[in-house]
């Protein structure tokens, strides 16, 4: 193909002069361009697997993965590994995932990078190792992976692997969180609320767990309903601090299940209601039996064992939302 290419050029530039010449090199730097493009099968491929895991069809989407990793795809690769951590399509394989995630990253595949961190940082399958854990999270974050700058957050705050440094921290869930990540505007709202790193500002706190519950994340959606309970850099507003708490119940949260149940028990925002607040206590008890016990004393004698029975039964049937 190159050298019809330069044949092609030649003939060109032999029929007339400079314009001729310019044609030529245009309609080479064309097939140049042509030459280097992906495949377009190849990139049909990988859609067509993305397709076929989104719906369900894991061997299919094996396969695709597979072929357009032989042709090179970091992005297959990285898909490969996911394949092998969850088990889809196959028996859980975390070596062979580490090895997939290994060759995406090695090819400057962003996420990829991400998930060796959390190998090195958690010691999965390799030694734990957080100093090289840090070094994963920082080529994943120099490639702009919201994540990875909430991880490499998570080790400045801590001070693993790397110099403790808050406002390293600070900065990096800054980043994070303006891309959008729910977890790095929880984090950061925790960094101004308690004032760690920068100057303590309550407000600044209940503005992130908002935005971070409005992006779905369950833990801020409790932080939001005890900032409006305490009445931490918001007006105090009962009502609206057993909304949140009832979204984050309703998702699973074991410590939002207990102030809900509270409040049903002391009619804090809501009307007291002695059959809520047992149901919320049995499922807060089952992640948090210590604190549970506070609320099972005071329910006892308001409930009839009967009702205490259905309840139960509604509980044990009962699924999170989220």
């Amino acid at each position: 193909m190159l050298r019809a290419t330069y044949s092609v050029a030649m003939r060109l530039q032999n029929v007339d002069g400079r314009f001729c010449a310019a044609l030529a090199v245009g309609i080479a730097l064309l097939l140049l361009m042509l030459l280097s493009a992906p495949a377009f099968g190849q990139a049909a491929d990988m859609a067509k697997a993305r397709r076929a895991y989104e719906a369900g069809d894991y061997r299919a989407a094996l396969k695709e993965f597979n072929k357009a990793a032989d042709e090179g795809s970091a992005e297959a690769a990285h898909w490969l590994g996911l394949l092998h951590d969850r088990g889809h399509g196959m028996s859980r394989d975390p070596r062979a995932a580490y090895l997939w995630f290994s060759k995406a990253a090695a090819q400057g595949y962003a996420e990829a990078q991400r998930v060796i961190g959390v190998y090195h940082e958690l010691g999965k399958v390799v030694d734990q190792d957080l100093a090289q854990a840090a070094v994963w999270y920082g080529h994943a974050v120099r490639q702009n992976n919201a994540k990875a700058m909430r991880n490499l957050a998570q080790l400045y705050t801590r001070g693993r692997g790397v110099s403790q440094d808050l406002a390293a921290a600070g900065r990096l869930l800054r980043r994070s969180a303006d891309l959008g990540n729910a977890k790095a505007m929880r984090n950061l709202g925790y960094m101004y609320y308690f004032g760690r790193g920068m100057i303590r500002d309550r407000a600044k706190a209940a503005s992130l767990f908002k935005s971070a519950a409005t992006a779905g994340l369950g833990k801020a959606k409790y932080n939001l309903g005890f900032v409006h309970y305490h009445g931490d850099g918001v007006p105090r507003d009962l009502a609206l601090a057993a909304f949140y708490f009832g979204q984050a119940a309703e998702g699973g949260n074991g410590d939002a299940q207990l102030m809900l149940s509270r409040m049903y028990l002391l009619g804090e925002g809501v009307d007291v209601d002695f059959a809520k607040a047992f149901f919320w206590t049995l499922l807060g008890a089952v992640q948090k039996p210590a604190l549970a016990e506070w609320h099972f004393d005071k329910l006892r004698g308001n409930l009839s064992m009967a009702q205490m029975d259905r309840i139960r039964a509604q509980s044990k049937a009962w699924l999170p939302k989220d």
